[in-house]
């Protein structure tokens, strides 16, 4: 996958920006269309076509889907703009949004949908993820946080139970390490830009440390991200997580039963009971717990996530009948929102659908609850230049993890070239 820069993005959005500017108003189609990521995950396509069949159901509208793979998302999203071939709507992950809010044919949906009726539906934290300039821009479709799951067979099979210390969770990857075999005890993000940065900041957190402050300070020269990072590279070292090893690989070596612990969002259900083969049987392994900390007393953290839809300028979304805004409205239904989120094993983002008993009577729900700690903002995702900062602690670590840079070198690296990027946003 080709990595997504400042400058390449940069590029790309100026090359956009001057053929929308250059050409007549868009034309684009009456047709719906959603471009989705989750559609392009084979587990997860039905859901999503029970999705577009209940609003067909209820509107008489057909909507056409467009399966993306999460990784060439945001991407595809500055090709197709360039191009002048945007979807109707788009799947967008919670950290791209400020980013692509600066794309001119982003619809505000407080204009179309109203602030009021937003507000009013879904709780203000979770409506936060799609807000950047003051604005609405992205539609919450589902809801939860980024934290640690253990294989519970796995666990038992190396004779380990669930570690509350970083010590103890260093030990239980040793123990699984030597007795369950062809593993990877901690399948760790050790590839992709995308999913790197997550599991390195939750690290960090778990040290003490930050990356980079609610105003924009870079953090991350400090002596816990060096111890962070310093703990990640002997893991590596010692065969207790291994290279490139992205998102999809950790949830089907998870389910696979060849993984004690990865990072995810709630739809780690889903993906066990796709990746196993035993459907709702797989439930029984599937164990949020609190991250590993640094010393007893510690606060467990995790990272606030979510997925949204946003949407693009033209007839669909002209007025509040249109088609489009009609399918948007249709995402915070009740007949929506109290199916679709919980068939992914993720929480609903409508205080109405999170009061129903499927998600209140789901033990599964409560223990991830229980087992989030804090969950705290992305530290990367919500700067405009998120992909180059992703980047720049990608290529980071990943030095670090296979040897060609000291720890401690790599973080401060890693600091200077952040600071760099920061002051050329401004």
């Amino acid at each position: 996958m080709a990595k997504l820069t400042r400058r390449s993005f940069n590029i790309t959005m100026a090359a956009g920006t001057a053929a929308f500017m250059a050409r007549p108003a868009s034309a684009q189609a009456d047709s719906i269309s959603f471009m989705s990521f989750t559609f392009a995950e084979e587990p997860n396509k039905p859901h999503v076509q029970r999705l577009l069949d209940g609003f067909k159901t209820a509107t008489g509208t057909s909507i056409k889907p467009i399966g993306s793979a999460w990784g060439d998302m945001q991407k595809n999203i500055l090709l197709r703009q360039r191009s002048r071939t945007l979807p109707t709507t788009v799947q967008v992950q919670e950290r791209w949004l400020p980013a692509l809010s600066t794309l001119p044919e982003m619809v505000n949906l407080d204009e179309i949908i109203g602030r009021t009726k937003l507000e009013a539906a879904i709780d203000p934290k979770v409506l936060a993820m799609g807000q950047a300039g003051g604005k609405t821009f992205g539609l919450p479709l589902i809801t939860g946080s980024i934290g640690m799951v253990a294989n519970r067979e796995v666990l038992e099979k190396a004779g380990v139970g669930v570690p509350q210390t970083l010590a103890e969770f260093r030990a239980a990857l040793v123990a699984i390490r030597d007795k369950v075999p062809n593993s990877v005890p901690f399948a760790a993000a050790t590839k992709n830009v995308n999913s790197i940065p997550l599991d390195f900041m939750i690290m960090v957190w778990a040290h003490g440390g930050r990356i980079i402050d609610d105003s924009g300070k870079v953090l991350v020269n400090s002596d816990q991200a060096k111890a962070a990072l310093g703990f990640m590279a002997d893991l590596m070292k010692n065969r207790l997580i291994a290279p490139e090893i992205d998102r999809p690989d950790s949830r089907r070596l998870f389910g696979q039963g060849a993984c004690g612990f990865y990072f995810d969002p709630p739809q780690a259900r889903g993906f066990a009971r796709s990746f196993s083969g035993r459907g709702e049987a797989a439930d029984q392994f599937v164990m949020p717990i609190k991250t590993p900390v640094l010393k007893v007393g510690d606060t467990p953290r995790s990272i606030q996530w979510g997925h949204l839809v946003c949407a693009f300028k033209g007839p669909s979304m002209a007025n509040a009948d249109a088609p489009g805004v009609k399918w948007l409205n249709y995402l915070i239904s009740d007949a929506a929102q109290g199916t679709f989120p919980t068939s992914l094993s993720a929480l609903p983002v409508t205080k109405s659908a999170q009061a129903m008993p499927v998600v209140q009577n789901d033990p599964f729900f409560k223990a991830w609850n229980d087992a989030t700690g804090v969950p705290l903002i992305n530290e990367i995702g919500i700067w405009s230049n998120a992909p180059e900062l992703s980047t720049i602690l990608s290529e980071e670590v990943q030095a670090a993890l296979l040897g060609q840079k000291a720890p401690d070198a790599a973080i401060v690296s890693m600091a200077t070239r952040m600071e760099a990027s920061m002051a050329k946003r401004g």
